[in-house]
């Protein structure tokens, strides 16, 4: 099997999972990964599908969706470089719960079922790093399934917009406490699949959010002018029920 170059073990030393392994363990599973870059809008993996193979995000960006039969896109997750994705197929044997779309040039590092269990079995820290992993994903879909139960669409869609502010604030441009500016903006398209709505009902929403001064638009990006008045708007349901 060839060796993957440098900058593949360059990427797998920043999965989280892989953080700090000894060389020689890396190395053994950089050669148990093949190694494959996917076009932006190229589908990484698909529902339902048969494979079992956990991967490594070395670089780039994927989106983690479900769609409707007819065709609605429901959006659970993106994940970015040194995050895993299709772990749970590879742990429990059953088919994939979810299709996966490149939003960007992405390469990944596929890893299958076999070579996984025994670097789980070998190495407490992966496992432990695991099962942090499994239990995030169950607390993010928990939350998911908290807000359709109780808050309506302007709030659902309020939550979506503080998520976004604060889950990578290094790429966000902060002018004040409150205000973060989200470049590029999200589309009301893919909005409404982060949060189980209609990109109709998602650009009424953003409107009233304006007239209310909470969001604005600024050079093509997503200006949330008040994350405290923002988050209110949450909380006034929460306590309420």
């Amino acid at each position: 099997m060839p060796e993957p170059d440098a900058p593949a073990l360059s990427g797998l030393r920043a999965v989280h999972l892989l953080k700090d392994l000894p060389e020689p363990v890396l190395a053994e599973v950089a050669a148990a990964c093949r190694f494959r870059l996917y076009r932006a809008r190229q589908g990484v993996i698909s529902r339902d599908d048969l494979d079992r193979d956990c991967y490594f995000i070395v670089s780039g960006r994927v989106r983690v969706v479900a769609l409707s039969p007819s065709g609605r896109e429901v959006s659970f997750r993106d994940s970015g470089a040194g995050e895993t994705i299709g772990e749970m197929a590879a742990i429990d044997g059953a088919p994939r719960s979810a299709t996966v779309v490149a939003l960007q040039d992405t390469l990944l590092a596929r890893l299958s079922p076999d070579d996984l269990r025994r670097l789980l079995q070998r190495h407490w820290v992966i496992t432990e790093r695991m099962l942090g992993h499994l239990a995030s994903i169950a607390r993010r879909l928990t939350d998911r399934v908290y807000e359709l139960s109780t808050l309506n669409v302007q709030q659902r869609l309020c939550a979506e917009l503080l998520r976004l502010a604060l889950a990578d604030a290094a790429v966000h441009d902060r002018s004040a406490d409150n205000r973060i500016v989200l470049r590029p903006a999200p589309s009301h398209s893919e909005l409404a699949g982060r949060i189980s709505s209609y990109r109709e009902q998602v650009t009424r929403e953003l409107a009233e959010l304006g007239r209310a001064g909470l969001v604005g638009r600024e050079d093509g990006a997503l200006v949330i002018e008040d994350l405290s008045r923002l988050a209110e708007r949450i909380e006034a349901v929460r306590t309420s029920t």
